[in-house]
């Protein structure tokens, strides 16, 4: 009987299965676009350019799929970067609807080597994206297996979510809001057994499917996120409600899950 992939290699360490070479032709234009964009606008500032998520795993649908792009900078993010990076988010889906939203996740180059930064940015990199552009921090940062501390770096946010991502959701579609919190929600849950279930998995019905598994009373809540997450549930205020719902109870069961 064929052993389902776990996400994990030999040593049990989870496996980075992103790279520029799995980038589908289809999306192409619209990655060396952002980084033409970001290089123009910020020519002096820019350390390296990562992509996350499905374009670099060569998983995604075509006017699905979101562009996922994580940028470090040499100096701290102010408003003037994110101004930036907001206006690119709202342009860029408009001129190449092959995707259906554009991310850019923002990091200072100085916090990103601090020590602290270990089980996120430093994890983020290393485990999570390719470098597609600049200098590729990836290649000094160890290791991880699944654990507990990279499940509290990635959503140990869950609580104030809603509120850090306030301004950010008011600029954005109802349906980008419902797809953002619903994977939200249905990585936070799987992350935070990942190391019980002995996995790594990327692909979101997988999360699903694990998270179930360990989360039996919240079945009907998972399956909500999900139907959001996938464009399915479209109502801000619907995930919303879910999302505080959802979230707490995530919360108040870590250490029994």
């Amino acid at each position: 009987m064929h052993k389902r992939d776990n996400g994990l290699d030999a040593q049990g360490f989870i496996r980075n299965d992103c790279s520029p070479e799995n980038i589908q032709i289809e999306f192409q234009p619209v990655v060396e676009a952002v980084v033409g964009e970001l290089l123009t606008q910020l020519p002096k500032q820019i350390d390296g350019i990562y992509l996350y998520g499905s374009v670099p795993r060569g998983t995604a649908m075509l006017g699905h799929s979101d562009l996922d792009v994580s940028v470090i900078l040499t100096t701290p993010v102010s408003q003037h970067e994110m101004q930036i990076f907001s206006k690119l988010s709202a342009s860029i889906p408009k001129a190449y609807p092959q995707v259906s939203k554009l991310d850019i996740d923002p990091g200072y180059l100085h916090r990103v080597l601090e020590l602290q930064e270990k089980y996120h940015w430093q994890f983020w990199l290393k485990h999570c994206c390719c470098c597609i552009w600049g200098n590729d921090l990836s290649k000094g940062f160890m290791p991880h297996k699944p654990s507990p501390e990279i499940a509290y770096a990635l959503n140990g946010d869950l609580a104030v979510f809603l509120d850090q991502m306030r301004v950010r959701f008011s600029q954005m579609s109802e349906k980008a809001v419902a797809k953002t919190i619903g994977k939200k929600l249905i990585r936070a849950a799987y992350y935070f057994v990942a190391c019980k279930d002995g996995s790594w998995y990327t692909s979101l019905p997988e999360c699903v499917e694990v998270a179930k598994k360990h989360y039996t009373s919240q079945h009907k809540d998972i399956d909500l996120a999900y139907q959001c997450a996938i464009g399915k549930i479209t109502s801000k205020t619907d995930v919303i409600v879910l999302y505080q719902r959802l979230s707490q109870r995530i919360i108040s069961l870590q250490g029994r899950v």
